[in-house]
């Protein structure tokens, strides 16, 4: 007896056996022409050119660096030899200064990019006169004697005569250059004799590297003998700062192997993730020689997997043409197959409709198409919950929206007003502006005045953005108004925050801050710092220059056993400048720091302290053109001037 389909209660076919699975007549039909073959095509020479390109990448680094460190061998090693040539001629030849000098001028001008050199000989008996001549490629020559320079008692000048061989000096600034920077190639002569050197400006070095640097994705840098970078992507030349240090202050530690590299002047190939960014690169470490100099190539390994994606697509594509092969092949098998799913699609279309009340086809069917029609009935009720769920979250965020508006409205009252303080014919302004980057915000300022005269500042700068920050800045300022009414000096209130906010900080929250104290009557200024950006000092004769403030460390991870006072004066039309990270890192659309040199250049001498902070944050927000805030903005300036309302 021959029974047709009947419908089966819902929930009594949970699972298609395999001889009913939709999934193996395609399969059979389809899946071994087609998938197998293209899936096998794609994934084997994926593999290959990943391992190829990979490696052929690396090879391309190293090449360069090797290159670049023989280009940069080279035009030392023109110096070197120039120079031990003249060093060879004042120990054997005999020859008098003046023939010496002519000799040392002549390889000046013959070694590309010198600048000038410098030819002291020692007296060849007792009682006899030194000589000492610094030739210029262009200008006229110096006699140090002649000048009385007592260049014998400079440190470069004993290092030479003392050393052994020869030695390149780190870069330097010379005013007597053109005021550009330098780098020097010492020699001793023999015995004690006196020394000859070369000077080179920086860019005979580094015009060679400029091409490499400014390729995309790749990073060049040459680090002097001594360790300084003398050119760097991320550090200026006129910070004078070590590879070492700059790992320190920037938190490049997954560039410690290249430092010791460099240091120990070996060779090394180094694949590293930025500390910073999360950026993958691949480093070669290659020395300039033996001239103690050392270049850094860097290539992004992004570049690297663009080329694998660009590989990847054509053999995608490849693919894609040999599927549609198969599928034209396939059409016509696939026509019965797949007509059931066609109207389920229908029935899809109906609940995407809100139509919930259309009967889903094939629901007593055993195979997947069953399976799926069952899923679609169940779905009817399912997405009704679902849509008013939805609707519920919509309502919860538009009030945490509102949450969110009330508390900026709320941390935003908690800022003071600026005061203005007047006392013996003078009068100090203050002012002070916070845009946080978020509904709430982590930085802050505040002001509290004492006795009239004295005027207590603080702004700082929390660890984190959003609520959080906001809950730990609140912290922040409580504990730092408590900490200055007990007197004493702006490094006791950081002191006793630091002690405060390090108890029961379980979130590891921090915050930096400048913390001041200004007498109106005489302009006495301290400052002490918890690893907050250098404020800026605005004279009234048009003098701008970053307050050397040491700073200890910030407030909440530790309790400094020192942190360094500042002591200096604001004069009549002087104004200071301090200001958070927000202003600094306000990039634009090219990923362009706004920076602290343009921060001196938008400072103007003359304005109120609401013009100065206005005319700052105006220009960061300039500068980033439209590009989205990535951090709060905040700005205090203090104001010094004369009374002219003679209020007390």
């Amino acid at each position: 007896m021959t029974i047709g389909p009947q419908a089966l209660p819902l929930g009594q076919i949970d699972s298609v056996r395999w001889r009913d699975s939709l999934r193996l007549r395609i399969a059979l039909w389809s899946g071994l022409v087609g998938t197998l073959m293209v899936g096998l095509m794609i994934a084997g020479m994926a593999w290959h050119m990943r391992g190829q390109i990979d490696h052929d990448a690396r090879l391309d680094t190293l090449a360069n660096a090797q290159q670049a460190a023989e280009q940069l061998d080279a035009t030392m090693r023109a110096v070197t030899v120039s120079t031990d040539g003249v060093s060879d001629l004042a120990a054997h030849s005999g020859l008098d200064p003046a023939t010496l000098t002519a000799t040392l001028r002549s390889l000046i001008r013959s070694t590309p990019g010198c600048a000038g050199g410098l030819l002291a000989l020692e007296p060849q008996a007792p009682g006899g006169t030194h000589y000492a001549r610094y030739v210029q490629a262009e200008g006229a020559d110096r006699d140090f004697v002649a000048e009385g320079y007592d260049y014998r008692s400079k440190d470069w000048y004993r290092r030479t005569v003392s050393a052994g061989q020869g030695w390149w000096s780190e870069p330097y600034f010379s005013e007597t250059a053109g005021n550009r920077w330098m780098v020097t190639y010492n020699k001793p002569l023999p015995q004690g004799g006196g020394m000859v050197s070369l000077d080179l400006p920086l860019t005979a070095l580094t015009d060679s590297l400029q091409t490499l640097a400014h390729l995309p994705g790749w990073r060049v840098s040459l680090v002097a003998p001594g360790g300084m970078l003398a050119l760097n992507p991320d550090v200026e030349v006129s910070r004078e700062l070590t590879l070492a240090r700059f790992i320190q202050l920037s938190g490049r530690s997954d560039l410690g192997p290249a430092a010791d590299a460099v240091r120990d002047h070996h060779h090394l190939q180094l694949v590293h993730v930025d500390a910073l960014n999360g950026e993958k690169r691949f480093t070669v470490v290659e020395p300039v020689g033996d001239s103690g100099w050392t270049v850094l190539v860097a290539q992004s390994y992004e570049l690297i997997i663009e080329r694998l994606n660009r590989t990847l697509m054509i053999l995608g594509a490849t693919g894609l043409a040999l599927a549609g092969v198969c599928v034209l092949l396939m059409r016509r098998m696939a026509g019965r197959i797949g007509q059931p799913v066609q109207q389920l699609a229908t029935s899809a279309t109906h609940l995407a409709q809100a139509n919930y009340e259309s009967q889903v086809p094939h629901t007593s069917r055993k195979d997947e198409v069953g399976l799926l029609a069952r899923a679609f009935d169940r779905a009817r009720t399912s997405i009704r919950t679902q849509l008013d769920e939805i609707e519920s979250l919509a309502r919860n965020r538009q009030k945490l929206e509102s949450e969110l508006s009330i508390a900026r409205e709320i941390q935003l009252a908690m800022l003071p007003d600026a005061p203005t303080l007047r006392a013996d014919g003078r009068r100090l302004q203050a002012y002070a502006m916070l845009e946080p980057a978020k509904a709430v915000g982590g930085d802050f300022y505040t002001f509290f005045v004492r006795d009239g005269r004295r005027l207590w500042f603080a702004i700082g700068d929390v660890s984190d953005k959003g609520v959080p920050a906001a809950l730990f800045m609140a912290r922040a300022m409580t504990v730092l108004e408590v900490a200055t009414g007990r007197g004493g000096s702006p490094a006791d209130a950081l002191r006793a925050a630091a002690e405060r906010l390090v108890d029961g900080n379980d979130t590891c929250m921090f915050a930096t801050v400048l913390c001041g104290l200004v007498n109106v009557v005489d302009g006495e200024l301290l400052l002490a710092s918890a690893a907050h950006e250098p404020p800026v000092l605005v004279r009234a004769d048009g003098r701008k220059e970053f307050l050397p403030v040491e700073a200890a460390g910030p407030l909440g991870v530790d309790v400094a056993e020192h942190y360094p006072i500042w002591h200096g004066r604001l004069e009549p039309g002087d104004a200071l400048v301090a200001y958070t990270d927000g202003i600094t890192e306000a990039f634009d659309g090219s990923n362009l720091a706004f920076g602290q040199e343009r921060l001196l250049a938008t400072l103007t001498p003359g304005n109120d302290a609401q013009a100065l902070c206005e005319s700052l944050v105006s220009a960061a927000h300039r500068f980033s053109d439209g590009v989205a805030q990535s951090d709060d903005i905040t700005v205090l300036a203090l104001c010094l001037s004369m009374d002219n309302d003679g209020g007390a």
